[in-house]
């Protein structure tokens, strides 16, 4: 072969080379699910039950997925981490979009981001119920009791969250202000630092997923549960609605993001995946081992929930910063 007949081949080569890796299929590495809370809330749980299964979707190359904890700001500082990294697809944000939004909102005017303009919903495979919970040395036994037993006291009720402006944290407040009853929040870095502190009783109430008690039962009492429904997962658990405090029935759909502006192939090729994931026994079977339900609602969907719950939450965030 001439010199210039090799030369040629290798140029070639080298433009199919070329020419095929501008054409990979997303994804061409794993995916990194940032978590803005400490490991063993529901986010987490979710998140990490979601990544075990996520080389079985089909659209996903056989590739896994990881998880990165980045505690802090209610979730805002792994959303913000998000922003900050490559818009490929290859970096996805979960959380429930009651906290999302209300962490959100508590920010105001100095919010790092409107979840609208830089996020994209590309679908849900859970949700987060809260719940009311006392110690199990707490003589109320139903909601009734313990808002009766916490006004005869006169006491100012501590109460412990996931994280200061969490969906938790904003059923909390709704509850104690409507009520009259004297509180104060004590913020944590995740709903399991928050249980730990109602074991030890350091805690007078925690609001928090229901999904944190398994485990637990000896030491923890769910009084009540938020949302228009009984959890699937909780169906003997009354809600705040059937025992006279509505105001806070809302729920908060468990969703992937990534940042506004990925291409079309990662929106379609990871909602594709969410589909499948929920379908699957065994993420079925774990998530239902820790109390938590398996069900995929689409991003369109997923988002329009999401417009209807910063109209629902925008008045009493704003109340509750009023109050503060």
């Amino acid at each position: 072969m001439k010199l210039t007949t090799k030369v040629s081949a290798a140029l070639a080569a080298t433009t199919m080379l070329a020419g095929t890796a501008a054409l990979a299929d997303y994804p061409e590495k794993p995916i990194k699910i940032m978590v803005g809370f400490s490991a063993g809330g529901g986010t987490d749980t979710t998140a990490r039950g979601f990544a075990s299964y996520m080389h079985e979707a089909p659209s996903m190359n056989g590739l896994p997925a990881f998880i990165v904890n980045l505690p802090g700001a209610s979730g805002q500082k792994a959303a913000s981490a998000v922003l900050d990294e490559e818009r490929d697809g290859h970096t996805l944000y979960m959380i429930n979009i009651g906290t999302f939004i209300a962490g959100e909102l508590a920010k105001g005017d100095e919010r790092p981001y409107h979840i609208p303009d830089d996020f994209v919903n590309l679908g849900c495979a859970s949700q987060l119920v809260t719940s009311l919970q006392v110690h199990s040395s707490n003589p109320a036994t139903t909601m009734q009791e313990f808002i009766d037993n916490a006004k005869a006291s006169g006491d100012e009720i501590t109460w412990g969250t996931s994280g200061a402006a969490t969906m938790h944290a904003t059923i909390g407040h709704v509850f104690f202000d409507s009520q009259g009853i004297k509180h104060k929040k004590v913020p944590f870095q995740g709903g399991s630092k928050a249980r730990a502190a109602l074991v030890s009783q350091s805690v007078d109430a925690v609001f928090g997923g229901v999904n944190t008690i398994p485990g637990f039962e000896a030491d923890i009492r769910a009084l009540a549960t938020a949302g228009a429904e009984r959890d699937p997962m909780a169906p003997d658990l009354p809600t705040f609605v059937e025992q006279g405090a509505p105001g806070v029935e809302f729920t908060g759909l468990m969703c992937l993001f990534a940042a506004n502006g990925v291409p079309d192939e990662v929106k379609e090729d990871v909602g594709a995946a969410i589909e499948a994931i929920a379908s699957i026994e065994g993420y079925q079977r774990y998530m239902r081992g820790n109390d938590l339900a398996a069900f995929y609602t689409s991003g369109a969907d997923a988002t329009a929930a999401q417009d209807v719950m910063f109209d629902v939450m925008g008045p009493v965030v704003a109340e509750i910063i009023a109050n503060q």
